[in-house]
């Protein structure tokens, strides 16, 4: 039984470990950073509308995906390994995948809801709507995100994030559109890839690699 609670124990200490590297952060970051870059980007380049923002937001979250794969690869694994994980650890991890399929459909879904003008009909505040909005794109699902994974750091910018969409709305009135998005959601996106950056250093002087 006491091996058991060990290996258990060793199992979810290792799982965390892979978290401690900040470059799950640092892509979070990147993609929220995308959100808040996007409409900036759009403002320099002489392209059709949607097209412009469409175009930076697969390049920069290519470049996202790429630092993230590679930075596991090449970084992570040669210094803590690749750890494989058993029955119960992948099967949790399948339920994740299986809820981020059903979210991203219900994103799309709460996404397109306000562009069918049924919102109009309903006497409901703009900025409730917004919250509500940033709660279940962003706060709900990362944190259900953050509880499959034991990634606790995932439960704050869940929390922010999803406030994101409703102090865009607040700043709206005073500043305009697109620089209420450009300041709220680069200025979030900043502060995670900064937390990263500072995990990715601890991690490095943590394990430096063997010769």
């Amino acid at each position: 039984m006491t091996e058991n609670i060990d290996l258990k124990s060793l199992e979810k200490k290792a799982y965390k470990s892979t978290f401690e590297d900040g470059i799950w952060d640092i892509f979070l970051g990147l993609l929220v950073l995308n959100i808040g870059l996007g409409p900036l980007f759009s403002m320099f380049i002489n392209l059709p509308e949607f097209w412009d923002t469409l175009i930076f937001s697969i390049v920069f979250c290519t470049i996202a995906f790429l630092i993230f794969y590679l930075g596991k690869k090449y970084i992570t694994v040669p210094r803590i390994g690749d750890v494989k994980f058993g029955p119960k650890r992948t099967s949790k991890l399948l339920k994740l995948r299986i809820f981020l399929s059903i979210v991203f459909i219900l994103n799309v879904v709460l996404f397109t809801l306000p562009l069918t003008g049924i919102l109009n009909y309903a006497d409901i505040q703009p900025l409730l709507i917004t919250l509500i909005l940033g709660f279940g794109v962003f706060t709900i699902p990362f944190c259900i995100v953050a509880y499959f994974l034991d990634f606790t750091r995932l439960y704050y910018y869940a929390l922010s994030i999803g406030l994101g969409l409703f102090l865009t709305d607040l700043l709206t009135p005073i500043i305009g559109f697109p620089f209420d998005i450009i300041i709220i959601f680069s200025l979030l996106g900043g502060i995670i890839v900064i937390i990263g950056l500072v995990y990715f250093i601890c991690f490095l002087r943590k394990y430096p690699l063997s010769k």
